[in-house]
C-alpha cells in the first residue's frame, strides 16, 4: 500500500502520476468529500485529472463517499462515478453516517460484472445478514422517510458546525489554525506550533479519537453533540492549553 499526500486541494494528483510512471497500480482509494481526516474536498481540476490518469494506467478508484448528504455551503460536487470513465470507478457509501454507527449497512455502485465477483465473495465469506433490518431501511427509503429525516439532520448539522465555528474563534484563535468545511460531520483542527497536540491527548478529561502528531493536529466532531456539550468541550480544551502554556 503506498499513500499518497494530501493538501487544501484534496489528494496530490501529480504525485500520483508520479508513482504510476515507476510502478504499475492497481486501485486507487479515496474520499473526494470531507477526507478523513482532514475534512478536504478534492477539486474539480483534480477530479477529471484523476479520471485521466485511471483511463490512461487502467487502474480502478475507490469511491468512499461517506457524507455525501451532509454538504451546507452549496450543491456538491457529483461523485468522480458520474463522470466520464470506462466503468473502472467504484462508488461505495454508508448508511452508518446517516442513522447511526450501530446501521452496519452499505452499498456499491460498479460494473455489472464487478458487482457479481463481489457478490460471490461475499458469499465465500459470510453467507448472513441482518434481513429484517435491510428491509426496514427499504421501507424507509420507498416511503421517503430517509429524506425527510435527512433535510432536518442537514439542518441541525449545520447549526452545529456553525456554532462550533463561532465558539473556535472566540476562545481558541490564539492556539489553532482551521478552515471551515463546506461540509461533513468534524473540524480538522491544527495547532500553532508553540503547542503539541499531546497536551490533549494525554489530559485525563479530554478523549480525542484521531489525533495526528506529525501535523500537530486533531480531529474534532460536531454531529453529535448539542450546543452545550461543544461549549463545554472548546472551554476544556481552552482550559488545557492555558494551564499548559503561557500567551
Amino acid at each position: 500500500m503506498i499513500e499518497v499526500p494530501v493538501d487544501e486541494n484534496g489528494l496530490d494528483i501529480n504525485a500520483l502520476e508520479k508513482i504510476c510512471k515507476k510502478k504499475k497500480i492497481t486501485a486507487v482509494y479515496l474520499i473526494p468529500h470531507h477526507h478523513y481526516p482532514t475534512t478536504v474536498t478534492l477539486s474539480v481540476e483534480r477530479r477529471m485529472k484523476l479520471l485521466e490518469l485511471s483511463n490512461q494506467y487502467s487502474f480502478a478508484i475507490i469511491e468512499d463517499d461517506y457524507d455525501y448528504d451532509y454538504h451546507y455551503s452549496s450543491s456538491p460536487y457529483l461523485p468522480l462515478a458520474s463522470g466520464a470513465h470506462k466503468g473502472n470507478v467504484i462508488y461505495i457509501g454508508s448508511f452508518s453516517k446517516i442513522l447511526g454507527s450501530s446501521i452496519r449497512i452499505g452499498f456499491m455502485v460498479a460494473p455489472k460484472n464487478f458487482i457479481q465477483e463481489a457478490v460471490l465473495l461475499r458469499k465465500a465469506i459470510d453467507v448472513g445478514g441482518d434481513g429484517y433490518m435491510q428491509n426496514a431501511l427499504a421501507e424507509l427509503i420507498k416511503s421517503g422517510d430517509l429524506g425527510r429525516y435527512l433535510k432536518k439532520a442537514k439542518k441541525s448539522y449545520h447549526q452545529r458546525r456553525d456554532y462550533l465555528n463561532i465558539l473556535l474563534q472566540q476562545h481558541l484563535r490564539p492556539y489553532i489554525s482551521f478552515t471551515l468545511p463546506d461540509g461533513g460531520l468534524s473540524v480538522w483542527i491544527q495547532l500553532k506550533d508553540s503547542y503539541s497536540v499531546n497536551t490533549l491527548k494525554t489530559h485525563s478529561q479530554l478523549k480525542i479519537k484521531q489525533i495526528d502528531e506529525e501535523e500537530n493536529a486533531f480531529r474534532l466532531g460536531f454531529a453529535s453533540k448539542n450546543e452545550k456539550e461543544l461549549e463545554d468541550a472548546v472551554l476544556l480544551i481552552k482550559k488545557i492549553l492555558t494551564n499548559s502554556y503561557s500567551i
